[in-house]
């Protein structure tokens, strides 16, 4: 029988009881930080995360979107529809950057390309002005509405379409009347991406493989500037599949460069600066090291390391003179 053994403690004969219980669920996948397992430490609900750092920088948010919408291309392929996406629905990795979606309570099965649906489902300030129109309408282009909503709450901390009286809520979404702050921090590629899912017609609406593409172009276009300031190497041979390297507005990744290698340099991007910093320190510290100082102490947090032959050698000759 499928049964769980619940342990309770009995402090008044100061003993463990066991009570065996039947099984309601079984759990196979636990998307929440728990204390019975370290795996789950680096995940974060993507709502809660963004809620907490405010807002994200182009570059963090453009390798978590990239994710995102990887998986619902996967979807989309299987002519399958979530409905109801957002940062909510979304559990992020801290340390992977990987996004796994969740909650497809209202996910339909399309039998095709063209299926239409007709019921109005969704969350108020994700939900697409194709579900508020009243008209039959089809899934995918609905999904990717909402993923531009993701995509502006990502970098500006806010939503783009707001208002405590829902029904001037649906009809700022129906007028797709919202406003791109000014502060300089996103790059007109990606404000363009924005606008091209934020769009009333889904004919118009960029879709999944889209959106994929135009986020690699901008990911090529930042190696692209980066490889001028010095020699960053994080994918081998990613120079020789990047074209137009002179132009990175129009820099392409090619077909060549396989998912895996990108998806690497993707997540490689975030820790570019903090090893920028790491490296400028740990090169401050070496510049200051002579021959004949000690060699550094290792931190407790550490295991103990054997001792390379240059600090053998200076404790020999500081310490071991007869």
């Amino acid at each position: 029988q499928d049964r769980a053994c619940e342990i309770i403690e009995d402090l008044e004969a100061n003993r463990m009881v066991r009570k065996m219980k039947k099984r309601i669920c079984l759990v196979l996948d636990c998307l929440c930080a728990h204390d019975f397992s370290d795996k789950t430490a680096d995940l974060i609900n993507l709502q809660h995360y963004v809620i907490k750092e405010k807002r994200l920088s182009e570059r963090e948010t453009v390798v978590i979107f990239y994710d995102v919408v990887r998986v619902v291309e996967a979807l989309h392929k299987k002519n399958i529809v979530h409905r109801d996406l957002k940062l909510g629905n979304m559990v992020l990795n801290k340390r992977t950057h990987r996004i796994t979606i969740t909650n497809f309570c209202l996910g339909k099965h399309l039998v095709s390309e063209d299926d239409l649906l007709k019921d109005q489902r969704g969350s108020p300030a994700y939900i697409s002005p194709d579900v508020l129109s009243g008209r039959p309408y089809r899934g995918k282009p609905s999904d990717m509405w909402a993923l531009g909503v993701v995509l502006f709450t990502m970098l500006y901390g806010q939503f783009p379409f707001y208002d405590s009286i829902p029904q001037e809520l649906f009809r700022k979404i129906k007028a797709a009347e919202y406003t791109i702050p000014e502060d300089g921090r996103v790059s007109e590629n990606t404000v363009c991406l924005i606008r091209k899912l934020l769009v009333l017609d889904p004919q118009q609406r960029l879709t999944a493989s889209e959106v994929l593409d135009s986020l690699s172009s901008i990911i090529a276009s930042w190696y692209s500037m980066s490889s001028l300031s010095g020699p960053l190497q994080v994918v081998p041979d990613i120079d020789d599949q990047v074209a137009n390297p002179e132009n990175p507005q129009e820099v392409k990744v090619t077909e060549e460069c396989s998912q895996y290698e990108f998806e690497n340099y993707m997540r490689q991007q975030l820790l570019l600066a903090e090893e920028k910093n790491t490296l400028h320190e740990a090169k401050s510290f070496l510049q200051k090291r002579q021959f004949g100082n000690i060699p550094p102490v290792r931190r407790l947090g550490h295991d103990a390391q054997p001792m390379n032959p240059l600090d053998a050698a200076i404790l020999a000759q500081r310490y071991l003179r007869k």
